[in-house]
């Protein structure tokens, strides 16, 4: 039996120089999508920028000190997954280590889920997106990101997305819990005001209140009946619709600290007198003696009907109601409010939301009791009326240091923030006037932004061509190149 020579050297050398070529294939493979995965360059190529973050968002995230946790709780199905997905990679892209992103689907990641939200106290049942900095977090809710245009759901079609504040509400809660400090916002008792916390009345401040907590702010009820002062530690005061007059001293008390560059937000509707109408009129904000009012039509209905829910629709250049342009915010039982003439503080004032023209000021509570309102010229307000005023004191002067002085806000309505009223428009206004008041203007302006969407044209006689190509021309070619395929063979 002849035994097999051995391989041949130059053959041998060739399977070698085979086999390492492939191996170095493979390596140089593996490299090339490692270093395109841990270094990779992020450019929006969208006409309107729409996945561009703003010289705000991506200053704040390069000056981390130290790396931000985020946790998307969301299940896969979420129609907003894709564009939290989208919006914090580039997050991630500006931040690099310094921002650490996590997913948890509740419905297929359930023990982590629980344990995430046993660990820091929220519902499953939330939508939420949780940033997490040292021993502290917030979360942003789904329902806090979007604003949804409902116009077609009487016509069966699905909600579609007006404005998308992703953006917005991500950079200020992370430049919330890098601050670091939890401020302190008393609010007023003891003249039936609005009760922060309640959330079983639905007159009550209960949502409210869990927005203003999660902003890493700390509400405090305040009773001046009991305290001569308010406390030096308060960096704001918050008046919601007190239902009987402060006493003097307390009005006084309110006073004394608004002049000690303090902080102050009034809230009070229709036929509401607390006692702070000098305090107003002394830096140039008068609230009128009317109920906002309109008359309109309503689908279906013949003949025009009462609108006692006003509407603010304009906006002032301003950065805590510049990102809510576009949109309406609806004020039940509201006042409107007017500059008082000739006073000094008149041009340090700003009317951050009007209502459009239809709307005018009623000054008489019978006509609207009778549902019979009537423009009366002279004794009625004409629109478009302010629904909201802000004092602005500036800075006051000193070297090297930068103290913001008196900030008062009055707003016309503390109906529209009640349980049963609430709704996402109005907690962005109240927010981001909060956080304006608290001087927390970096993460305001960041405007929403409008999904595009593109829609094609075809005539008819262009779609009835298109289906003939793929319905009759398509196969039919198909079939020819089959029948001489068939017939080359048999030759």
């Amino acid at each position: 039996m002849k035994t097999p020579s051995a391989p041949h050297p130059l053959r041998l050398q060739l399977r070698l120089n085979n086999a390492l070529t492939i191996v170095l294939s493979i390596a140089i493979l593996v490299m090339v999508n490692y270093l395109g995965y841990k270094y990779y360059y992020r450019q929006d190529f969208s006409k309107s920028g729409y996945y561009q973050l703003s010289e705000k968002t991506v200053h704040i995230l390069r000056s981390l000190p130290e790396p931000v946790r985020v946790t998307v709780c969301l299940v896969n199905n979420s129609p907003l997954r894709t564009e939290i997905d989208n919006l914090l990679r580039q997050y991630k892209y500006v931040a690099g280590d310094k921002l650490q992103l996590e997913y948890v689907d509740p419905a297929l990641h359930l023990d982590r889920a629980e344990a995430l939200a046993k660990r820091l106290k929220f519902d499953l049942r939330e939508n939420v997106v949780i940033f997490e900095y040292r021993d502290r977090h917030k979360f942003i809710n789904d329902k806090d990101i979007v604003d949804y245009d409902m116009s077609g759901a009487m016509f069966g079609q699905a909600p579609r997305i007006k404005a998308f504040k992703g953006e917005q509400q991500f950079t200020a809660a992370i430049l919330s819990l890098i601050e670091g400090k939890l401020l302190k916002v008393y609010v007023t008792t003891g003249h039936g005001e609005r009760e922060f916390g309640n959330m079983s009345a639905p007159g009550g401040y209960g949502e409210i209140d869990l927005r203003i907590r999660r902003e890493n702010v700390e509400t405090i009820p305040l009773d001046l009946g009991e305290f001569p002062s308010v406390p030096a530690d308060a960096d704001a005061v918050i008046v919601a619709g007190p239902k009987v007059p402060f006493r003097p001293a307390e009005a006084e008390a309110i006073a004394k600290y608004v002049e000690g560059k303090g902080k102050l937000i009034l809230l009070q509707g229709a036929e509401s007198v607390s006692g702070l109408e000098p305090l107003l009129a002394k830096y140039g904000m008068r609230l009128d003696n009317d109920r906002v009012i309109a008359l309109g039509k309503l689908g279906g209905m013949t003949g025009e009907v009462l609108i006692t829910t006003a509407l603010g629709t304009r906006y002032a250049d301003h950065p805590s109601v510049r990102g809510l342009q576009g949109l309406s915010l609806q004020m039940p039982d509201a006042r409107s409010l007017s500059l008082v003439p000739g006073n000094a503080n008149a041009s340090k004032v700003v009317s951050l939301v009007q209502t459009p023209e239809a709307f005018w000021g009623e000054t008489d509570p019978k006509e609207i009791a009778e549902q019979n309102p009537k423009r009366d010229a002279g004794a009625d307000v004409p629109g478009p009326l302010t629904l909201a005023m802000l004092y602005d004191g500036g800075e006051v002067p000193g070297q090297g240091i930068h103290v913001i002085g008196t900030r008062i806000v009055a707003i016309g309505s503390s109906a529209f923030l009640v349980n049963q009223y609430i709704d996402g428009v109005g907690v962005d206004f109240f927010l981001n006037v909060l956080n304006w008041m608290l001087k927390r203007e970096m993460a305001l302006g960041i405007s929403p932004k409008a999904p595009q969407e593109f829609s094609l044209a075809i005539p008819q006689f262009q779609r009835q061509a298109a289906n003939s190509f793929a319905l009759g021309l398509i196969p039919l070619a198909c079939a020819l190149i089959g029948v001489g395929v068939f017939f080359a063979r048999r030759k």
